[in-house]
């Protein structure tokens, strides 16, 4: 199906709700919504997580496509947190339009209105009644606080018509290779609650939320990464229930997390003894995102790891698997034992793949 998407285009995922966003061919894809609401002899309409400044002229036209008169039309928008992947057009659109009504969580406006919008009409989601809301449409909008994911104001918003939950940062991921998920997003997924979410309690509670909806959401539509939609939606909030992230990783990989960069750093020096110091470099940079993500490994001057981040040990599997896939069968050979005993004399798990003969395809996901 993404093969017949036009990302360079607006793409219509439901009647009246619209994918406006933008950078779907970088590492961290950024994904804003434009909802189109027509009923009782009028029309409204709200942008979901407008996204950042360099998004500005594809987000423009975009919205022109769909909504004559374009970004200065528009009536409402919203925002899950203050992030300025997700807000860094905002004071634009309410300069082009006076009558902009933001909504938002008060934690979250406090901060977003330093960006030049003290002025700017607000609505707080913490004073709507029930946290629903009706539109002069006939519409409904329900508010769902997902504190500290990854924000203390973070707020989902559901239209219960389309029964489409724009999630925010929730289920975003990175390196997307299209615009709907399919089950293999889950690596990117994964990676990134690792990396920005403070803790599976946090997530856990608003994944209970969502449970909680009634009518269930038919889709998920994250800022970052696929839309997730039919049994993606229970599987990977199966899933996510039990992802250790954030607190949880340090706290239980913080006393092998010194041996385990003590370790890896002597892999990579057996690894440039067999394959060259420039390949080992060359390879490193497959772990230099666009800079629109954080590194996988920090480095320093001497290209030793200095931190990991995101889960450790799969983060390690990772680059072994990518030294691994350019060398030679002769440089295995000699790769595969040295490596072995360095993890198991530092009481390190020794990954099943160094111990088969297949030669796996390039992955650098995070299974």
């Amino acid at each position: 199906m993404d093969n017949l998407i036009n990302l360079d285009q607006a793409s219509e995922l439901a009647p009246g709700v619209y994918w406006v966003g933008a950078g779907t061919k970088t590492f961290l894809s950024r994904n804003s919504f434009l909802r189109i609401f027509k009923g009782n002899g009028t029309t409204g309409t709200l942008l979901i997580d407008p996204g950042p400044t360099n998004d500005l002229d594809s987000l423009s036209q975009k919205v022109s496509a769909v909504l004559p008169g374009g970004l200065a039309k528009i009536n409402l928008a919203f925002i899950n947190h203050q992030d300025p992947d997700v807000l860094g057009v905002l004071p634009t659109l309410t300069k082009l339009n006076q009558n902009l009504t933001v909504i938002a969580t008060e934690d979250t406006w406090r901060l977003a209105n330093l960006n030049g919008m003290s002025q700017t009409p607000f609505r707080a989601v913490d004073k709507v009644q029930g946290q629903r809301v009706v539109l002069p449409t006939g519409h409904k909008l329900q508010f769902i606080p997902t504190p500290f994911c990854h924000f203390r104001g973070a707020c989902m918003i559901y239209d219960l018509e389309s029964r489409i939950l724009f999630t925010g940062d929730l289920f975003g991921g990175i390196a997307a290779s299209g615009l709907h998920a399919t089950e293999s997003n889950w690596a990117g997924i994964k990676a990134f609650h690792q990396l920005y979410m403070p803790s599976n309690e946090a997530i856990r509670l608003a994944i209970n939320k969502i449970r909680a909806l009634d009518p269930a959401p038919l889709a998920l539509m994250p800022q970052h990464g696929g839309l997730i939609k039919g049994e993606l939606i229970e599987l990977f909030m199966n899933r996510m229930e039990e992802l250790q992230v954030g607190l949880d990783i340090i706290s239980s990989l913080s006393e092998k997390m010194p041996a385990l960069i003590a370790g890896l750093n002597e892999i990579m020096g057996e690894v440039r003894n067999i394959l060259g110091a420039d390949e080992v470099h060359r390879i490193m940079g497959f772990f230099k995102p666009d800079g629109t993500y954080p590194a996988m490994f920090t480095l320093g001057d001497d290209e030793q790891v200095k931190d990991i981040k995101g889960e450790p040990v799969e983060a390690v599997e990772a680059l072994l698997r990518i030294f691994l896939k350019f060398s030679t069968e002769k440089q295995k050979e000699l790769l595969c034992p040295k490596i072995l005993q360095i993890l198991l004399q530092r009481g390190l798990p020794p990954f099943d793949f160094l111990l088969t003969r297949d030669d796996q395809p390039m992955d650098l996901s995070i299974e």
